[in-house]
């Protein structure tokens, strides 16, 4: 009997062995699995930070742009005058193009060794820079220098312009299959019915914009009769927006604009380069002259200019295209704005000083601009609207963060702590108050993924 005793407690010390095995092990998955966890969660919120911390620089990169501007307008002025265009005080510089060279010094992985050789000072000694270690070149893109869609909500006259804006975007005759075949939803769009469309989408009414009639007219209201319930028919129905845009993707619940090729020649080019895109929903309403790109200058001037070759000649077109993206790699990398105003712009286009002659020798044909006082008006110097594009990647952890800085005076707040919660109080010549954000503007979108 006791030698089968025995054998049931060897028995029993092999079962609790083996249990004891079972709970360690289990332990150490939990164990495993609960560390894998935290280190995801720590990299994660420190990818969120550091993607953070790049929209704050980019807002300060902002923020310095007039101390920037005086600090070399003795050195850019003399500049200026050299390629004709007097001695005048230079506009807005497009600082943001270089963001990489400002923030360098924050990005580990000796980002700051350009800036320290340019500014002859060791940024190697300076304290608190370099802890960015995961964070990608920051990207930031002037909203205005593109055609803003959410315009047409402000009235009649801002519909036409944006009608004509982008007319002078479609103009070109390459794109004519487009609009001669049949579009995703099985309706027949031409040029016209895709202005109409855009606008209709967008606008606070229920009147259908008649683009053909009012595009080749003086601006005025349309009667054109009551939108039509084409979205109400669709397999999946629903309503215009028939408010301003909060994103440009919703541009493709437009009639006419389902088709991602047609998307990719008058939208956005080239989505992982958001300084391609030719329209936003952003912006202040004119088109800085200075930053934006060659197609979107082509359809600014083509807008007031329709019968002219650059216009309605691909040759031409493509001529255009390139010298200007030629002329803005040799001034825009050296910070040099290529127009002191709006004025300047449209003397070019015509083909007169500072910069048409040397255009014209170029090869490129003078523009014959209808209205060259509205053309003025429908271009700027001074941006106020930009995207942020900031991403930081800690371990397998990536954070990707877009956000639109808005360094516009915002309207009268009812409140008295302005002053001490970082914004700034002015008042304009009409008595009217604005809060201006002194901390780099204030964030009217933003996306996090």
């Amino acid at each position: 009997m006791r030698g089968r005793e025995r054998g049931v407690a060897l028995l029993m010390v092999l079962a609790a062995v083996s249990l004891l095995y079972v709970l360690a092990e289990q332990t150490r998955e939990d164990v495993e699995v609960y560390s894998l966890a935290a280190t995801v969660a720590r990299d994660q919120l420190i990818a969120e930070h550091e993607a953070r911390s790049g929209v704050n620089l980019a807002r300060m990169v902002l923020h310095a742009e007039p101390a920037i501007r005086r600090a070399i307008t003795p050195i850019l002025t003399p500049l200026m005058a050299l390629m004709g265009r007097g001695l005048q005080p230079p506009p807005q510089l497009p600082v943001w193009e270089q963001a990489d060279l400002f923030l360098g010094p924050f990005i580990g992985h000796g980002g700051g060794a350009l800036l320290g050789e340019l500014a002859h000072v060791d940024l190697e000694s300076g304290r608190n820079l370099g802890g960015l270690t995961g964070l990608s070149p920051i990207v930031i893109v002037d909203e205005d220098s593109k055609i803003n869609i959410n315009s047409a909500v402000r009235s009649s006259l801002a519909q036409i312009l944006l009608g004509r804006q982008f007319q002078g975007l479609v103009l070109n005759p390459e794109l004519d299959p487009f609009f001669e075949r049949p579009d995703p939803d099985g309706a027949l769009t031409d040029r016209y019915t895709l202005f109409s469309n855009i606008i209709d989408y967008v606008d606070f009414d229920e009147t259908l914009f008649d683009a053909q009639s009012l595009l080749a007219s003086s601006a005025r209201a349309s009667g054109a009769g009551s939108e039509d319930p084409f979205y109400q028919r669709l397999r999946t129905p629903y309503r215009r927006r028939n408010a301003p845009l909060d994103s440009l993707e919703e541009l493709r619940m437009v009639r006419g604009l389902g088709d991602d090729a047609l998307w990719q020649r008058i939208i956005d080019p080239d989505p992982g380069n958001p300084r391609r895109r030719v329209v936003t929903v952003w912006g202040q309403g004119a088109v800085n002259v200075n930053s934006a790109n060659a197609q979107t200058l082509l359809a600014l001037i083509c807008a007031y200019s329709t019968q002219s070759p650059a216009c309605i000649d691909p040759t031409q077109m493509s001529r255009f295209i390139t010298s200007i993206t030629l002329v803005q790699a040799m001034t825009l990398s050296m910070g040099i704005p290529l127009f002191t105003n709006g004025q300047s712009f449209v003397a070019t286009a015509q083909g007169r000083p500072p910069l048409g002659p040397m255009l014209t020798a170029m090869g490129l044909q003078p523009f014959n601009i209808n209205d060259p006082s509205a053309l003025e008006r429908s271009a700027t110097t001074e941006s106020k609207v930009f995207s942020v594009y900031s991403e930081a990647q800690v371990g397998n952890a990536h954070v990707r963060i877009h956000a639109v800085i808005d360094t516009r005076p915002q309207p009268q707040l009812p409140s008295t702590f302005l002053r001490a919660s970082g914004v700034q109080v002015t008042q304009s010549a009409d008595g009217t108050m604005n809060i201006t954000p002194t901390r780099g503007g204030t964030i009217i979108h933003w996306r996090e993924d």
